[in-house]
């Protein structure tokens, strides 16, 4: 009863805001307002990219999710990390057959250049948090953050079709070396043609790893 009335004298000292819109909510519990909840929309069809086994979004990116991920990424947003984090255990039962057998998971590294500019690595987050899901849903697999590897600065891909982003990324990852693994599972926060992915993988299979499995928060979906 003294927890519920400090939530509820907390909510009108410090009103709750929709983590998207920014609009008042009339519950403090809540993250987003009903509105840009139900604009969430599940990504399907994703093409595979190459190098790629199997590959998995999360969400379509765009509207409430774009706006999500923005405020995160761009602007260190925990609020809106909260927010598109909090419906992803109810998708975990979509990989858990891809992840039998996964020796561990891999989130494709910035460049210390881009780490230094922005002060934190969303992918890791993303990654981190989405590894501690599936540990406590018992998909059991390592969490390798010393495995990729960038050799150079790239410029930002927005804008880049296909074929720029790839030459734009030839070369730009390594694999440490020793690393040996059969199956692994890169993360990325958003993918939009699957170059990323697709050059880590080859510099994976490179590596003699056999199987990529890909899996990004958001896809960018061609109209």
């Amino acid at each position: 009863m003294l927890l519920d009335t400090f939530d509820a004298l907390k909510h009108i000292l410090w009103p709750t805001r929709c983590a998207s819109c920014e609009v008042l909510l009339p519950e403090p519990s809540k993250s987003l307002c009903e509105e840009c909840q139900a604009s969430v929309l599940d990504a399907s069809g994703m093409p595979l990219p190459e190098n790629i086994d199997w590959a998995f979004a999360f969400f379509r990116y765009e509207g409430t999710v774009q706006s999500l991920i923005a405020k995160w990424k761009y602007h260190e947003d925990y609020a809106a990390q909260k927010a598109i984090l909090d419906f992803l255990p109810s998708h975990l039962e979509a990989i858990r057959s891809m992840a039998e057998g996964v020796d561990c998971m891999i989130p494709v590294p910035p460049h210390p250049r881009r780490l230094r500019e922005r002060g934190f690595d969303p992918v890791w987050s993303f990654a981190s948090k989405l590894h501690r899901m599936m540990e406590n849903a018992s998909m059991k697999m390592d969490f390798r953050d010393d495995v990729l590897m960038r050799t150079r600065h790239t410029a930002h891909q927005a804008g880049l079709n296909h074929e720029q982003r790839m030459h734009n990324l030839d070369g730009a990852f390594k694999v440490a070396d020793g690393f040996a693994a059969e199956k692994v599972l890169l993360i990325d926060d958003v993918t939009t043609t699957g170059a990323t992915g697709s050059v880590c993988a080859g510099a994976l299979k490179a590596a003699g790893v056999k199987w990529v499995g890909f899996i990004a928060l958001a896809h960018t979906v061609k109209s």
